[in-house]
């Protein structure tokens, strides 16, 4: 049986002196699939990726990633499976700035050993998948070996996902990547993701509010519909 990117069971989180922001009873994703998550600002949207990534830790309930629970006491055995196996892309980029948009890609592969290790496995040399991610995601040779700052901002986004999906991670984590991006740009950045996740064989899990890309996921899930608490808000 084929082991689920992700599977959530009776989660129930609140910031502390807080109400709950997320209960959420179940919720799975297949590996492999391509999921939408809408949701209005400030429904809970980025505290659930947070959860997911192991960057939050789960107080209450089990949050699973490719197997794993992301235990809150062991905050070592989160931090090394976000660097094997997970891909995020942030809503701001989270580039290192005084390095050029190559050396930012290849960053993932100097945390995690596994990463690389899959890299040799498919034959594949490091700057070679580096260049090939950026090239496939549109992004010129001209500016791969200049300071990250100096890129637009689709071009900088194209080097976030770029540095997600090297080394063939298991689940790819985009929050809000589009937000700051104009229809065509956003389009064609979207169609190039996607592309890529199904390429290496990695789940998607995309949240946006922008309701009008859902029909490019497999599945499209309302935050509301799953989450209690915001339900009875």
């Amino acid at each position: 049986m084929t082991v689920p990117a992700v599977r959530i069971r009776d989660l129930v989180f609140a910031w502390p002196g807080g109400p709950a922001v997320l209960e959420i009873d179940r919720f799975e994703m297949a590996a492999g699939e391509a999921v939408f998550l809408a949701g209005a600002s400030g429904s809970g949207k980025s505290t659930l990726l947070g959860l997911i990534a192991g960057i939050t830790p789960c107080r209450e309930g089990e949050v699973c990633v490719l197997g794993t629970r992301m235990d809150p006491a062991r905050p070592a055995r989160r931090d090394a499976l976000r660097a094997a196996q997970l891909g995020i892309v942030f809503q701001l980029f989270n580039l290192v700035p005084n390095l050029s948009p190559l050396e930012n890609v290849l960053l993932p592969l100097r945390f995690s050993a596994a990463r690389a290790e899959r890299l040799k496995q498919d034959g594949t040399d490091a700057h070679t998948e580096a260049r090939r991610l950026l090239d496939a995601l549109g992004l010129d040779t001209g500016s791969l070996t200049r300071q990250v700052t100096a890129l637009s901002v689709g071009q900088q986004q194209r080097v976030a996902a770029a540095r997600a999906l090297i080394g063939r991670p298991g689940l790819v984590i985009a929050d809000e990547p589009t937000s700051a991006l104009d229809q065509d740009a956003r389009d064609a950045f979207l169609s190039l993701l996607t592309a890529e996740c199904r390429k290496s064989g990695a789940a998607l899990l995309f949240v946006s509010h922008d309701r009008t890309l859902a029909e490019r996921f497999d599945r499209q899930i309302e935050l509301a519909a799953i989450n209690r608490a915001r339900q009875a808000a």
